[in-house]
């Protein structure tokens, strides 16, 4: 087992390391800021086509900027858009328009129209493509050096396979991962399950594990899946996450090192 650092004190012994990755990995808040107003932009647009009125279209905009956390420009790394799923993000939506007299189908219906709709306008943008994958300083070192001492990476995620293998792709982190779990896996994250059963394909016990991320939800998780060390990370938001279920805090990826003892 490796011996695991932070800012050079020993955290603990370890065999792999699970990673988040939005907001752990990758730089991906100016993206998220895009997708958070793009999609208010089209459920407005949308609302207005039906001929809802301008008060209903007001209280409509408030309600979506609060659940996706939109405020003055900037985005919370708490809210939904920053951690939960697209499905997740679908019901929410959906939600929302259920208050506005809709029946949950159409709701439903109308939430993923607007989705798949942002998503084929943002695609068609290179700008866009690019922020989404950004790696945040000192990932690509912390991983090359982690893959060097013979430590396992897991990659866990509420993106889709198709969005990990992009990031990995742009990024040139091909083989750098030993292990990937997708929105697309099931149990997904935050069930703790997940973390076991990602163990368990690992090969090894979550007591041998140590876990980092930028959100809550991930981290208590963790807990629950009785992972020893636990690192949350606040590093990858202009306005810093709010952390509570974490036993170590780094703002910076280089605050964690692997040694090998001999």
């Amino acid at each position: 087992m490796a011996e695991l650092l932070i800012k050079n004190s020993s955290v603990g012994f370890i065999k792999a390391i699970i990673f988040d990755k939005d907001g752990t990995l990758s730089n991906s808040e100016e993206y998220l800021l895009e997708l958070a107003k793009t999609r208010v932009d089209f459920a407005v647009a949308k609302f207005r086509k039906l001929k809802i009125n301008n008060f209903k279209i007001f209280l409509l905009k408030k309600l979506l900027n609060s659940v996706y956390g939109l405020t003055n420009q900037t985005l919370s790394a708490n809210a939904s858009l920053a951690i939960a799923s697209k499905e997740q993000n679908i019901i929410s939506t959906a939600t929302i328009f259920t208050i506005f007299g809709f029946d949950w189908f159409k709701s439903i219906s109308i939430s993923q129209t607007i989705f798949d709709e942002v998503d084929i306008f943002l695609a068609k943008n290179k700008n866009n493509r690019q922020k989404r994958k950004k790696l945040i300083s000192g990932a690509f070192d912390l991983l090359a050096s982690i893959k060097n001492k013979g430590v396992s990476i897991a990659l866990m995620t509420n993106d889709t396979q198709v969005g990990i293998e992009e990031f990995i792709s742009s990024n040139q982190l091909e083989g750098m991962f030993d292990y990937l779990w997708s929105a697309e896996n099931k149990p997904s994250k935050p069930n703790p399950k997940a973390v076991i059963e990602l163990c368990k394909r690992m090969l090894i016990n979550p007591s041998e594990c140590a876990l980092i991320s930028d959100a809550d939800t991930d981290l208590k998780m963790a807990k629950e899946a009785d992972i020893p060390i636990i690192i949350g990370f606040s590093g990858g938001w202009k306005n810093p996450p709010i952390l509570t279920e974490t036993q170590f805090i780094i703002e910076k990826l280089n605050e964690l090192n692997i040694q090998i003892n001999t």
